[in-house]
C-alpha cells in the first residue's frame, strides 16, 4: 500500500486549488465594482500587501472552502453525469441504464433534478449543445471494443469465485442485466488497488485529477450563473456580459469534458487490472 502524506495530492488539487479560486473570483468580482477597468498589476499590489498571519488565514479558508465545493460539485455534476450518462464502469461494458428522467423513482428525485437543472443550468445547457445534439459524449462516454468487454466480464465472473461470493442468490454472474443494478466496480476497484502496486499512484492521481476538474467546473458553472442573475436584473444585456457569460460557461463545459476524461480513465485503469490478472 501507498504511505498517505499527512497532506496528499488530493488535498491540494481537490480542496486548497480549488478554494483559492473562488476566494479569487470573488475578489476580481468585488475589484470590478470597485473599478471600471480591471488592471491586473493593480489588483495583485492590493492582494501582496498581505502579512503572513493573513496568508496563513487564506490557507485555512482556501482549503476549508475548498472542502465544501468538492461535496457540492459530487451531488451536482457528477451527480448529473452519472444520471445522463451513466457509471463509467457500466457505459465503458454497454450495459444499459435508466436515463437522467426514467430513473426517477420518487418526488423527491424529480425535485431533486429539477434543482440540479437550475443550479447546473449554463452547464447543462452547453453539454445539450455540444455534448449531446453535436456528439461531443463520445469523446468520454465511448464503450470498450467487445472483446475487451467479454475479457473483463469474464475476469470478474471469476473475481467472484476466487472471493467466494458467487453464491449470492440472484447475483451468480456479472452480466448486462445484472451489472445495470448492482454497484459491482466497488469489489473491481478495491480488488484491483490492493493487488497492484505498480498501478495505485496512476488510479490515485486520476482521482485527485476527476475531484479538481469536477471542483472547477462547479466553480465556473456558479460564476456563470451568478453573470446571467446579475444581468437579468440590472437588463445589462450588453455585448461584454454576453461574452463573459459564453466564455464562462464554455469553460465550466470544458472543464466537464475534463472531468468525464479522468472519471472514465479512472475506471477503466481498475477494469483492465482486472483484465490482466493472472491469478482470475
Amino acid at each position: 500500500m501507498i504511505k498517505q502524506n499527512p497532506f496528499s495530492i488530493y488535498d491540494f488539487l481537490g480542496y486548497l486549488v480549488p478554494g483559492s479560486i473562488l476566494i479569487y473570483s470573488y475578489l476580481i468580482i468585488d475589484y470590478a465594482k470597485k473599478h471600471s477597468e480591471f488592471i491586473l498589476k493593480d489588483f495583485m499590489d492590493e492582494f501582496l500587501e498581505l502579512k503572513f498571519e493573513g496568508i496563513f488565514f487564506f490557507v485555512i479558508l482556501s482549503y476549508t472552502l475548498g472542502h465544501l465545493i468538492s461535496f457540492t460539485s459530487s451531488v451536482t455534476i457528477e451527480k448529473y453525469a452519472n444520471w445522463t450518462y451513466s457509471y463509467p464502469s457500466k457505459y465503458l461494458l454497454d450495459m444499459d441504464f435508466k436515463s437522467f428522467w426514467k430513473s426517477i423513482d420518487n418526488l423527491k428525485d424529480f425535485i431533486w433534478r429539477i434543482l440540479i437543472i437550475v443550479i447546473l443550468f449554463p452547464c447543462i445547457l452547453f453539454d445539450l449543445i455540444f455534448g449531446q445534439f453535436l456528439g461531443f459524449k463520445r469523446f468520454y462516454t465511448k464503450e470498450l471494443d467487445k472483446l475487451l468487454q467479454d475479457i473483463i466480464i469474464h475476469k470478474l465472473n471469476k473475481l467472484l469465485i476466487k472471493l467466494g461470493i458467487q453464491d449470492i442468490e440472484g447475483y451468480t454472474q456479472f452480466e448486462n442485466g445484472l451489472g445495470n443494478e448492482s454497484d459491482f466496480h466497488r469489489i473491481a476497484t478495491h480488488y484491483a488497488y490492493e493487488n497492484s502496486k505498480k498501478h495505485q499512484s496512476k488510479m490515485t492521481n486520476y482521482v485527485a485529477l476527476y475531484g479538481f476538474l469536477r471542483t472547477l467546473c462547479f466553480i465556473f458553472n456558479s460564476l456563470a450563473l451568478y453573470t446571467i442573475v446579475r444581468v437579468w436584473i440590472y437588463l445589462e444585456f450588453d455585448s461584454k456580459n454576453i461574452l463573459i457569460i459564453l466564455a464562462l460557461s464554455g469553460i465550466s463545459y470544458l472543464s466537464f469534458m475534463a472531468f468525464m476524461k479522468f472519471y472514465r480513465r479512472y475506471t477503466l485503469e481498475g477494469l483492465m487490472v482486472i483484465a490482466i490478472d493472472e491469478t482470475l
